[in-house]
Formats: structure tokens, sequence, C-alpha cells
């Protein structure tokens, strides 16, 4: 997920979704009828878009999205409802940063990642697909301060600021 998260941030990023080329100056009818199918399942951005989710977020995951999605479905009643692809595509377009560095020990990670827009929302949906990948976050810069991450529920988690961890963070970018 990782890995694919920054490659989608590259200028030169291309999804490989190119419509297939066809010579129709020699296909039978029963063969232009075929290709018209794969042009129109080339131009579906929906099914293409189910189908980058479906390669990219494995089912413990996905199962575990559902599960979050379900409490948020419920709240909106019949305002609309949401599925995992809503998140997937937010964490592919809607969420403005860039993914800096990846860092995996024995014990834990850290991802770093930036952006130019301060202050930034969906964090949440960040940290509850790190945690449907069994990644717990504990700790998060938010654009304002260092905060540890104390979960409540799988799903709901309360910020604790962390003033020494937050100047020492922001002394970082000063020198």
């Amino acid at each position: 997920m990782y890995n694919h998260l920054v490659a989608v941030r590259q200028p030169d990023f291309d999804f490989g979704n190119e419509e297939p080329d066809f010579d129709w100056n020699s296909m039978s009818q029963k063969e232009m009828e075929e290709a018209f199918i794969k042009i129109d399942e080339a131009s579906d951005k929906v099914a293409l878009e189910l189908e980058r989710c479906q390669n990219t977020i494995p089912e413990y995951a996905t199962s575990f999205l559902k599960k979050y999605l379900k409490i948020d479905n419920d709240k909106l009643g019949q305002l609309g409802t949401q599925k995992v692809l809503s998140i997937f595509n937010y964490l592919e377009f809607g969420f403005e940063v860039d993914f800096n560095h990846l860092e995996i020990n024995a014990t834990n990670g850290i991802i770093e990642f930036s952006t130019g827009n301060f202050p930034f929302g969906g964090l949440e949906r960040f940290f509850i697909t790190l945690k449907a990948f069994n990644m717990i976050p504990t700790e998060c810069f938010d654009g304002f301060s260092v905060n540890e991450i104390q979960w409540e529920s799988d799903f709901e988690y309360d910020f604790v600021e962390l003033k020494n961890e937050t100047e020492a963070y922001i002394q970082k970018f000063k020198s």
C-alpha cells in the first residue's frame, strides 16, 4: 500500500490503463463486438479504480475498513454511504501529502510524510487505514504539534499533545 501511495504521487505516474488498439479493418463482426466490450472496460474509471483497490488492499484490511465504515454509514443514515473504495480514492487523490520515508524494525515503524497545506485533514482515514494493516499509529505531528495517539476503541482515539517533542520536532526544521 505504501509503495502504491508513493507511486501515484509521482509527476509522471501512469496507471497503465490504456485503451486497447485494434486493427478494425481485419476484424469480424464478433471480434468487433468483443473489442467494444474491451474498450468499455478500459474506459470504466470506477471499475479500474475498484480493481486497483482490490489489488492493493488485502481482504483482512478490507474487512477492517468495512467495519469502520459501517459505523460512519450508520451515522450518515440517508445522507449517503461510504465504501472501502471511497477511502482508497481519498488516499490516492485527496490526502494531499508526500510520503518521504518509511522505516520499519521488529517492533515499530515510522512513516514520514509532508504537506504544504497546513492544517490538513484526513488523518483519521489514514490512521484507520494503518490500523487495517495492523499498524497502530501511536504518535503524529498534525501540522501544529506532536501528539500521542491514545486509542479508545478500534476506531476512536484522542490526541494528547507532547510539548517537549513538539519543540524538538519544530527545532529540527529551524536549524
